[in-house]
């Protein structure tokens, strides 16, 4: 019983020690592979970025890659404004759809048009606003008009289709245009017609370079139209007065309902990042 620590002594000295070098080996031996090591970026992970911010980092990239993809297939800058203009043709017939009263023996009539418009787009949607000048051989007609659309970029090129709408009025009348009675003191310029209208446009652009682009325009319009009646001058002779009473310049304003139609050659610039 003397020799009993002694034993002690060496199974905690040398053994115990022993065996403890031998268990990896054995969990080795056995396939119990140690767990692997810990990826800082893996969700949940000490160093690993919150969700927010892992998100908004991918969805900047995405951003960025999509930016750069667009500039790499059509060789052009982010459009952000544009300026451009037109020159063309139109013809209108302002009681294409309807008449009552207008009392104008020719309200149809063609001629050159011109046009200058600005906006903004952001990708394929584009807004703006346009001013249009229609010289047409009876009478001449402004029309100014918001419009909205979509611009698709396919190369060198934008397909672009879209609407507008706005204020027309005829700036002035030709004598040819009233039907009145030669006997009836009577003011072309006096005479206005206005109203509104409603169209569809379609556009193809060509980008010579990023800035400047070269294209076709063409378009169609509803004019919704109105004409007050004049007020009958002072001074007049019975017989001007009894020509007045049956004019129908005089007696009622008139509405009716048109179409026109027009194409134009355009020139671009445009502007962005």
């Amino acid at each position: 019983m003397a020799r009993l620590p002694s034993s002690v002594g060496f199974v905690t000295r040398v053994v115990a020690p022993a065996a403890l070098l031998l268990v990896p080996a054995v969990a080795h031996a056995q396939g119990i592979a140690p767990p692997p090591p810990i990826d800082p970026n893996a969700p949940g992970a000490p160093t690993a970025p919150s969700p927010g911010v892992a998100q908004a980092a991918t969805s900047d990239n995405t951003t960025a890659r999509l930016d750069e993809a667009e500039r790499e297939d059509t060789g052009r800058k982010f459009e952000l404004f544009w300026v451009n203009g037109e020159v063309g043709g139109a013809y209108m017939n302002l009681t294409q759809l309807s008449s009552d009263a207008l009392a104008l023996d020719q309200s149809k009539s063609g001629g050159p048009m011109f046009g200058l418009g600005a906006g903004v787009r952001l990708v394929v949607f584009v807004l703006g606003a346009r001013v249009r000048y229609n010289a047409l051989s009876v009478f001449n007609m402004w029309q100014l008009n918001g419009e909205a659309g979509l611009k698709f970029p396919i190369k060198d090129v934008d397909f672009g289709i879209g609407a507008h709408g706005g204020y027309s009025f005829v700036g002035s009348l030709g004598d040819s245009a009233l039907a009145t009675n030669t006997a009836t003191p009577t003011n072309a310029d006096a005479v206005k017609v206005r109203g509104f209208n409603l169209g569809l446009d379609v556009t193809l652009d060509y980008f010579v370079s990023p800035t400047f682009s070269v294209g076709l325009g063409a378009f169609a319009d509803f004019l919704f139209l109105n004409r007050p009646a004049l007020d009958k001058p002072t001074g007049l002779s019975a017989d001007q007065a009894a020509a007045v009473d049956a004019d129908p310049l005089y007696q009622k304003s008139g509405t009716s309902a048109g179409l026109q139609v027009g194409g134009a050659l355009r020139l671009g610039l445009h502007f962005g990042l």
